[in-house]
């Protein structure tokens, strides 16, 4: 085969509580990771030598600061006599810097394929240890759909949730820096009870409104502070029968869950307006629904 086509999810924080500051200047965590189905598209083909990658969007980087560029670039770096080229065909639907991992989850869609294109066969527990030096939220995307993050989201703990629910992702319009956010981030601000195996339980138990009502965000106080209209979003989620909202990451997109799809669509409806994106999707149960099998052995 030299082509293969794939979708690579979203993600969201299903809470996210930072412990402390690191010396190496990352913030120690404690998250969930929930991948749901607000996908990008790609399609990559073999080359016999370089890299290429081909957006659909104009402002997208198309070099080494493009994530998906890294992801093969490190394959071949790593593996240069085995290591083919490849064009990389993008077509994005998640929003860049919304905090839902879209560069994050292409990257990792990048290492399978590849390795699969190249007959690698490099271990999915090798990819993922490679993923890292990506970026934080990359193993991630290649382990399950759902998983507890520590350390700075790399050390992942795999939550097999068959618990199904509605979630409709508002992106204001606007990008936040993830940096900014983190700068202005007072920890003391995070001093309260936020235990992540509480939701984990939640979670297995498919207790629904626990979840949504138990989570928290210590990011929120930073981002309201800053974009009192992002703050609007989730009081407008709430008021529309969402079961929790919150804010995924350091945002801008905030999220509300729902359990039934008609109170998902009525707040949909509600919400729709010029300068928001707004997507309704439904939470990732199995990696099979995104990727085809020959990618995943």
């Amino acid at each position: 085969m030299t082509t293969i086509s794939f979708k690579t999810p979203a993600k969201v924080n299903l809470g996210l509580h930072m412990l402390s500051k690191r010396e190496d200047g990352f913030h120690e965590l404690e998250t969930i990771f929930q991948m749901v189905n607000w996908c990008d598209e790609i399609k990559i083909e073999c080359l016999s030598r370089g890299l290429e990658l081909v957006c659909d969007q104009p402002d997208i980087p198309k070099d080494e600061r493009n994530l998906a560029i890294k992801a093969a670039h490190i394959l071949q770096t790593r593996f240069p006599d085995r290591c083919k080229g490849a064009r990389i065909h993008l077509k994005k639907n998640i929003p860049h810097g919304a905090g839902l991992g879209g560069g994050s989850g292409n990257a990792a869609g990048v290492l399978l394929a590849l390795n699969f294109l190249w007959n690698l066969k490099i271990k999915r527990q090798d990819l993922i240890g490679m993923a890292v030096d990506l970026g934080s939220d990359v193993p991630f995307f290649l382990l399950s759909p759902c998983a507890i993050g520590r350390g700075r989201g790399e050390i992942l703990e795999e939550v097999k949730s068959s618990i199904n629910f509605y979630i409709l992702m508002v992106y204001p319009g606007f990008a936040i820096s993830t940096a900014s956010v983190y700068g202005n981030l007072k920890l003391e601000l995070t001093k309260r009870e936020n235990n992540i195996s509480i939701l984990k339980n939640f979670l297995l138990q498919s207790e629904f409104a626990q979840l949504g009502s138990a989570w928290s965000n210590d990011l929120e106080p930073v981002v309201f502070k800053e974009y009192p209209s992002v703050f609007g979003i989730k009081k407008e989620l709430l008021a529309l029968g969402a079961k929790g909202a919150l804010l995924s990451g350091s945002g801008s997109t905030v999220f509300g869950i729902f359990d039934n799809p008609e109170t998902a669509n009525n707040a949909y409806a509600r919400l729709e307006r010029a300068d928001f994106t707004l997507f309704l999707a439904k939470n990732i149960v199995s990696l099979s629904e995104l990727y085809p099998e020959e990618m995943l052995r």
